[in-house]
């Protein structure tokens, strides 16, 4: 009896703490963590080294539209050659099912230029999340 009567107290905390984090954002219900999320990529060498960057875009393929930039979060220094993409700012830019998101970027060393195409997922979900595509962009 007592093994019950924890179990369904265990429940009734369980879906207590859900109901606080309940948000209507006009896609319906949903339970979302309270986590913010950022999509960022990284530009390499062949080596694996940082690459100095110049002339980065980031263009969503089904608005035709650049991303917009992100305000980096305070007291985060990202290393060199990574470029943040989007965060949970900007889920609105982006479709539930998912938008490819063409990413160029030259080298400032060696004026090579190399692209890769991501796919960001944002609309009715609860945090934009990186579907497919690279984490780093390797110049060859």
């Amino acid at each position: 009896m007592i093994k019950k009567l924890t179990f369904i107290t265990l429940l009734v905390i369980f879906f207590s703490a859900c109901k606080n984090n309940k948000q209507n954002s006009g896609c319906g219900l949903q339970t979302c963590t309270a986590n913010f999320s950022y999509l960022g990529v990284r530009f390499i060498d062949n080596n694996g080294k940082p690459v100095t960057l110049k002339n980065f875009s980031a263009i969503n393929l089904r608005t035709n539209k650049s991303l917009t930039p992100v305000q980096y979060p305070p007291n985060i220094d990202f290393v060199a050659g990574f470029m943040l993409l989007t965060s949970d700012s900007n889920i609105k830019d982006f479709s539930t099912g998912g938008d490819n998101v063409k990413v160029t970027a030259t080298d400032s060393l060696t004026n090579k230029t190399q692209t890769a195409t991501l796919k960001i997922s944002g609309g009715c979900g609860c945090h934009v999340a990186k579907i497919s595509g690279p984490d780093d962009v390797v110049f060859n």
